[in-house]
């Protein structure tokens, strides 16, 4: 059995979804209207770490990275986003479908709005959404993002050793 999930954070990058040892068996771009990118997710390294937020705006949407998994992956992800809750919601593919997937927001016990990703995580959205061939205006509102520098050196060099193929 196959499950749907979208991934609009560090996980586009196949390379970062891999490090849980989530294969995809098919992946493709897909957009979740109605919603804006938020950074106010408070990691255990205390940044910011991606999240959605509904938004009234008319230009509010979200791309991200539609997963076809095996049933057993989405509990490996459900063990490695701490912090998050899996809930169903629905994206559009390029084709204008709609399709029910299985998206992770954060727990309101695990929200920060003053937070900010580290560089390193930023590296993460960016090249996964090339990757999946995003849209080039979204990948360069993910450049334009402000992130920090990641005062572990060490957990700085391991996290950039991870690639985007």
């Amino acid at each position: 059995m196959t499950e749907l999930i979208f991934a609009y954070g560090s996980n586009m990058c196949t390379g970062r979804l891999a490090a849980y040892g989530v294969t995809p068996l098919r992946a493709r771009g897909a957009l979740l209207k109605g919603y804006k990118l938020s950074f106010r997710k408070r990691s255990q390294d205390d940044s910011g770490k991606t999240d959605v937020v509904r938004s009234r705006s008319r230009n509010a949407d979200v791309w991200g990275v539609l997963y076809e998994v095996d049933a057993q992956d989405l509990v490996r992800l459900d063990d490695g986003e701490k912090g998050y809750q899996r809930r169903r919601d629905r994206v559009l593919l390029r084709n204008g479908r709609s399709v029910k997937v299985w998206i992770y927001v954060s727990t309101p016990n695990h929200r920060d709005e003053s937070l900010r990703p580290y560089t390193w995580y930023k590296r993460f959205l960016v090249e996964g959404a090339k990757e999946h061939l995003l849209p080039k205006s979204y990948v360069a509102l993910l450049e334009g993002i402000v992130a920090i520098e990641d005062a572990n050196r060490e957990r700085d060099r391991r996290k950039r050793y991870l690639t985007c193929p």
